[in-house]
């Protein structure tokens, strides 16, 4: 077969993959030229590239149809779970996938499993059944291929993106949509935005408190109220969060910039304040576009001489935290080499181990102010994967045993250790001399659509509290629904209350 019609049947086959991907485009035979031209540049490339490397063009062809195809199960895999695409950052997470299979691959059906294993042994079986050409024009094909990427970074930049993945796709297409996010997201104006943002942010200015209380951010996996859910969830499920609502300083619902994963979209906006219309493309990743030192709540707990620490208990690599924290100003970080003799609840550090940490850390920090943040770990997913008792889930819900109220029962379960969490510091922090502030919120609702769906509907967003040891209740709470990037100004808003009048930093 000539290389001309390996590489047309290339080029016809990779819109077949394309129009299977979620959420599917609204005309799919009907597309703009500029996200045509971009689709059939991109498997172009390809099929240059593969072509350069392998002189065999029915193997280069079989190359450019199954990254399409690779990409398209993979962000099938992601929709499903997550309810959003396959973006160009999920790239760099990659390695990831091979440190911590647990994270990523349950998510991935047997289906899809079983077709990139007889896809990998139809790899080779084409190369060696396909026959070389004798002789490939190297030099043609490497001027085509950065022809094809100069022409899709030029339709890229034309093409009307919202920024939205769910939203491009099913206008442009998931290839054409993937690829120009990607060329975009590589222009040096992407960087330059985002600095921009960081140093403009509105940490970068604020004068410190006088009053120094010891403070307390946890970031819970997975934690929203659930009990939006309906009557079949439990009401004493969460009294000590309710306790906290009680008698805190502020509380409400908070809009997050993720569902169900990339914990670090909202962790980014609560350490910076920034929200994702500032960011650009950077919104899918923003850690990994830290380089520099930038504004951060934890810069502003530093001037006003504060111990700043960390506290993830898992590894330090994951999302680039031990790159992008110290930029964060944050002095210690501590990981999950910290947790290696700590109680598990399932298969990851439980949340009374993180608990034991923070109240160690404010006892080692003595009469200095110290601003500890905690990200848990214990009720990530996949939740599927964890074992549950018959009759188990009677105690936290109504809905018995069997899918999906198993994963409900487990997902359950931890929310109640974050609730005792919440009841074991609040107690030791009204225990202490110094006054404490604690800050709890959610980073995103769990990863359960099954379970959503069979209970009515959809949840978005997650729940938050400022709460003060030594506030006393005198004041009623205020109820305010907030943005994660408005959770770190509303702390500090807080802290800065308790200043006496005509006094500044």
């Amino acid at each position: 077969m000539s290389g001309w019609i390996c590489f047309l049947l290339a080029l016809a086959i990779s819109f077949v993959p394309d129009s299977i991907v979620l959420p599917r485009h609204r005309a799919p035979w009907r597309r703009s030229i500029r996200a045509l031209s971009i689709h059939c540049l991109s498997v172009t490339n390809l099929f240059s590239l593969a072509l350069l490397c392998t002189a065999r063009p029915a193997f280069a062809a079989l190359v450019a149809v199954s990254i399409v195809g690779l990409l398209a199960v993979v962000s099938n895999a992601k929709y499903a779970s997550l309810r959003e695409p396959f973006v160009f950052t999920d790239l760099s997470l990659f390695s990831q996938l091979f440190r911590h299979p647990r994270l990523y691959l349950p998510f991935l059906s047997a289906v899809e499993v079983l077709a990139m294993i007889l896809g990998a042994g139809l790899f080779a079986g084409a190369f060696i059944a396909s026959p070389a050409l004798p002789g490939v024009p190297a030099v043609a094909l490497l001027a085509t291929s950065v022809a094809c990427v100069l022409g899709g970074a030029v339709f890229s930049a034309a093409l009307p993106l919202t920024l939205e993945p769910g939203e491009d796709q099913q206008h442009h297409g998931f290839f054409a949509v993937f690829v120009a996010y990607l060329l975009n997201g590589m222009r040096p104006a992407v960087v330059r935005r985002f600095r921009a943002a960081l140093v403009a942010g509105p940490f970068s200015g604020k004068a410190a408190p006088v009053e120094q209380p010891d403070v307390i951010l946890i970031q819970s996996e997975s934690f929203f109220d659930a009990r939006r859910l309906g009557d079949a969830i439990r009401p004493e499920l969460l009294r000590h969060f309710d306790a906290a609502r009680q008698s805190a300083l502020q509380h409400g619902e908070l809009r997050v910039p993720a569902w169900g994963a990339n914990t670090m979209r909202t962790e980014f906006a609560v350490l910076t304040g920034l929200p994702e219309s500032e960011l650009g493309l950077a919104r899918f990743y923003p850690y990994v576009f830290i380089r520099r030192p930038c504004a951060s709540i934890a810069g502003w707990f530093r001037r006003a001489a504060y111990r700043t620490v960390a506290i993830h208990p898992y590894y330090a690599d994951f999302f680039g935290r031990d790159r992008a924290l110290p930029l964060m100003h944050f002095e210690r970080f501590l990981d999950i080499r910290h947790f290696a003799d700590a109680s598990r609840a399932g298969p990851y550090v439980s949340d009374a181990a993180v608990a034991d940490a923070i109240l160690a850390e404010l006892e080692a920090a003595g009469n200095e102010p110290a601003f500890v943040m905690a990200m848990t770990m214990e009720n990530h997913g996949p939740l599927h994967l964890e074992k549950v008792a018959p009759g188990e889930g009677a105690q936290y819900h109504t809905r018995g045993d069997g899918a999906p109220w198993d994963d409900l029962t487990a997902y359950l379960r931890h929310l109640a250790n974050a609730d005792a969490m919440i009841g074991r510091l609040m107690e030791a922090l009204r225990a202490r001399k110094r006054s404490a502030i604690l800050c709890f919120y959610g980073d995103h609702v769990p990863a359960l659509p099954r379970v959503f769906q069979a209970l009515g509907g959809m949840q978005t967003h997650s729940d938050y509290f400022i709460w003060r040891s030594d506030d006393g209740g005198e004041s009623a709470p205020l109820r305010r629904d907030i943005s994660a990037a408005d959770l770190g100004q509303e702390l500090v808003r807080r802290i800065q209350q308790v200043v006496p009048a005509g006094l500044s930093a």
